[in-house]
């Protein structure tokens, strides 16, 4: 599992630079309050996943 927490961490880190490197200065400077707002919402749900899927497997073991 956290070989996949890693993985996640880096594509999610890529991601977000690149969205707010490139995307943000070129278009309207509001919208960095929406990407902090994705990922904000993105990272609340890994989180509530991955602790729906330890429970699951401690209940199991």
């Amino acid at each position: 599992m956290k070989e996949l927490f890693i993985v996640a961490m880096i594509i999610f880190v890529v991601t977000a630079i690149g969205d707010i490197c490139f995307t943000v200065p070129t278009e309207n400077p509001q919208r960095i309050f929406f990407f902090l707002g994705k990922y904000s919402v993105v990272t609340i749900i890994y989180i509530v996943l991955t602790l729906i899927v330890n429970k699951i497997r401690k209940k199991h073991s």
